[in-house]
């Protein structure tokens, strides 16, 4: 089926709204808790931090799926600013985004 980027930002804005999206310090903390189900990072994202986020995501076992947008693609969907990568805590919510990822 491919990328339904449409469907999946309306998918992060769902998820945002349910109080289920993790961004900034809480993410890492939230991914070392085993917490994170799935983190998504964006392609204008700074290397240093993406390595950090790729390699916490990697050691605690937790999916990540780089450079799917940019994040003011992610923040207007999300209602936010400045926000870079994402976890998501829910595994319904995971499907949903695989869903329309995959």
């Amino acid at each position: 089926m491919g990328l339904n980027l449409e469907k999946l930002l309306g998918s992060l804005g769902m998820i945002s709204s349910a109080g289920k999206l993790v961004y900034g310090e809480k993410l890492l903390e939230q991914i070392r808790n085993n917490k994170i189900k799935i983190v998504l990072t964006t392609s204008d994202m700074g290397k240093a931090q993406l390595k950090k986020i790729n390699d916490k995501s990697t050691f605690y076992n937790v999916r990540i799926i780089n450079n799917l947008f940019d994040s003011e693609t992610l923040n207007k969907a999300i209602g936010r600013k400045n926000v870079k990568s994402i976890g998501v805590s829910d595994e319904n919510f995971v499907k949903l985004l695989l869903k329309n990822i995959e």
